[in-house]
């Protein structure tokens, strides 16, 4: 009875994409919502019922550390964002980047626009979106890089599984330094800022090309970062964790190295421009398919890779879809904001 009422929950989000990707259903209606929200409660409630402690208490941990991970990046670069306020925008942003064609895109627009609003000037905050998606795409090819490498003496992995991070982080790093030097020529600076105020006010998150320029000059200094770095670092781990979690309720105990190999593969697509909301469906098949060359059965790798997807994607967006949909309205009031801040720097 509990898989009939999983395949509906699935079914219903499902079939609110395919709606909208026909264009019979806008993204912005209440039905689309409706569809979304009911099959997210629906399967986040099976995963309860079912009592996957250990799978929920992980992805708990992710949906914190990845809250501080915009918390840090913004307090880096010199702003302020509260505990309190940090968790309702990641979770807003994770919740529109999954159940919005567009999705990531979407989600960072949200994003960018709440930190906005909660005081800070629009370049620090677009800088510190940036960094931090440069900073946890790196910390991710050193966390995948030195657990695949901890295969190797078993020969549970091939040297070849190495390329991939450390080619991820090499290009990272090179992209990266090559922007900030590109920053430091005055003549390219200033076209960067013309451009970037252009592009902003047609995003909505609007500054005059000066205060661009300014925050293009701006060094951060890397202990500044180091918050971000380890917050970044817990994330991917955690929710590394809750799939092995899963796996082990299959029955199967993957070792560390060819948990990660997989894992890594997976979360590079998801940095890629998507095809669909979060990549439903295309990560799947491509962990699925991962771990069984890998040499878990493929059944069994299926079921564990639909299982931690199921709750990883869509309990995070039943929860923050109410937030959301607050933000977006502007119903969240001060005083709200500064009880819920206080609450949750309580509980820290």
């Amino acid at each position: 009875m509990l898989q009939v009422i999983q395949i509906l929950g699935a079914l219903a989000i499902l079939a609110a994409f395919v709606l909208a990707q026909a264009g019979r259903l806008r993204p912005d209606s209440l039905a689309y919502l409706l569809l979304n929200l009911t099959g997210s409660v629906v399967l986040a409630l099976l995963a309860y019922i079912e009592e996957q402690w250990g799978f929920l208490l992980l992805e708990g941990v992710w949906v914190y550390s990845l809250s501080n991970v915009y918390r840090a990046s913004i307090r880096g670069l010199g702003g302020s964002l509260g505990r309190g306020q940090a968790l309702r925008i990641s979770m807003g942003a994770f919740s529109l980047s999954r159940i919005l064609p567009g999705g990531g895109a979407a989600g960072s627009i949200f994003a960018a626009r709440a930190i906005v609003a909660r005081g800070n000037p629009v370049p620090r905050t677009v800088a510190s979106m940036l960094i931090s998606w440069l900073v946890s795409m790196c910390t991710l090819a050193l966390v995948v890089g030195i657990g695949t490498a901890s295969g190797l003496p078993e020969g549970r992995v091939d040297p070849a599984h190495l390329v991939g991070p450390a080619l991820v982080f090499t290009v990272l790093l090179v992209a990266g330094t090559a922007v900030v030097a590109a920053l430091r020529v005055p003549r390219l600076r200033a076209r960067v800022a013309k451009g970037l105020s252009a592009v902003g006010s047609r995003l909505g998150v609007s500054a005059e090309p000066g205060d661009w320029e300014l925050q293009a000059k701006t060094r951060v200094p890397v202990r500044r970062l180091l918050p971000l770095m380890g917050w970044a670092a817990l994330s991917w781990i955690v929710d590394a964790a809750a799939l092995w979690v899963m796996f082990l309720g299959f029955g199967v105990r993957l070792h560390p190295a060819v948990l990660l190999v997989g894992y890594g593969l997976a979360n590079l697509i998801n940095a890629l421009p998507e095809l669909t909301p979060g990549w439903l469906g295309v990560l799947e098949s491509a962990l699925a398919v991962t771990y069984a060359a890998l040499g878990v059965p493929g059944g069994v790798a299926a079921m564990a890779v639909l299982s931690y997807r199921l709750v990883s994607y869509w309990l995070p967006v039943a929860v923050g879809v109410g937030p959301a949909l607050a933000m977006l309205r502007g119903n969240v009031s001060a005083a709200n904001e500064r009880h819920a801040d206080r609450e949750l720097e309580a509980v820290a």
